[in-house]
């Protein structure tokens, strides 16, 4: 169940690979401290402003650092945040970074914009503010994805991104709703959920919570990530990080 199922670097993997500026360049990622650090080569400068909004639309990912980025033709006489003799840009903690001026930027890289504007409202909505959910952008088209508490969110949140004047469509086919879905929404250093047990509570039950199914499989993954050798034995009060996977949380299931 998304989105439980996936890591925060999981999911700013496959949204880099899902923009079509930012899939071939082969950018890595690593997430620390919910910062986001992506390393790789792009063409100009200004491809820093497309993957710091994709970056910050991600659930978890509170910053971004582009400082193991490397600009493969560096702009020509003095340019901000660019170094010089290097051609790297500057980290970005806490801030989307700022390359070249916005309305020189050619249209293509103005390709995250939409969703940057929407992921502000709905950060700053006071229902869906603690919500986890990501937002994308395919086009035209925002793309929101994540758990919200009811079906009255769900509207809220796709008439929030519609009212966003240039959006044409909000899809909210992988946007579920999760009972207590902000509750359950505690994220640590990378990004990761953590649950911290209460009482009554089993891995069972813990499971079926974040990935839908209460089988062995999935109970299993998070006993193996928290070191737990006898699945039968957690304590109220414990700190469980609920693990990610790479293949999505169908890989969980069972």
């Amino acid at each position: 169940m998304w989105p439980f199922g996936k890591s925060a670097q999981a999911r700013l993997e496959e949204a880099l690979a899902e923009q079509s500026l930012t899939a071939p360049l082969g950018l890595r990622v690593e997430v620390n401290k919910k910062v986001a650090q992506v390393s790789g080569t792009v063409p100009n400068e200004r491809y820093g402003n497309l993957i710091s909004a994709i970056a910050t639309g991600i659930h978890g990912i509170d910053g971004v650092d582009l400082s193991g980025i490397v600009v493969a033709e560096p702009a020509v006489g003095p340019a901000a945040d660019v170094a010089p003799a290097t051609g790297r840009m500057a980290a970005a903690k806490g801030v989307a970074a700022k390359f070249g001026k916005p309305e020189s930027a050619p249209k293509e890289l103005d390709a995250s914009a939409l969703a940057k504007q929407v992921h502000d409202r709905l950060r700053a909505d006071p229902q869906l503010g603690d919500d986890p959910v990501d937002v994308l952008q395919r086009g035209s088209t925002v793309v929101l994805r994540g758990a919200v508490d009811s079906e009255a969110e769900v509207g809220r949140a796709k008439a929030l991104a519609a009212a966003v004047p240039g959006v044409t469509g909000v899809d909210v086919t992988h946007l579920q709703v999760v009972a207590d879905a902000a509750k359950l929404n505690v994220t640590d250093d990378d990004g990761d959920i953590v649950y911290t047990v209460a009482s009554g509570d089993t891995l069972s039950h813990i499971a079926l919570r974040y990935y839908g199914s209460a089988g062995r499989g999935s109970y299993m993954q998070i006993a193996e990530a928290n070191g737990i050798a006898d699945p039968n034995k957690i304590r109220v009060g414990q700190k469980l990080k609920i693990p990610g996977t790479a293949k999505g949380p169908e890989a969980t299931l069972g």
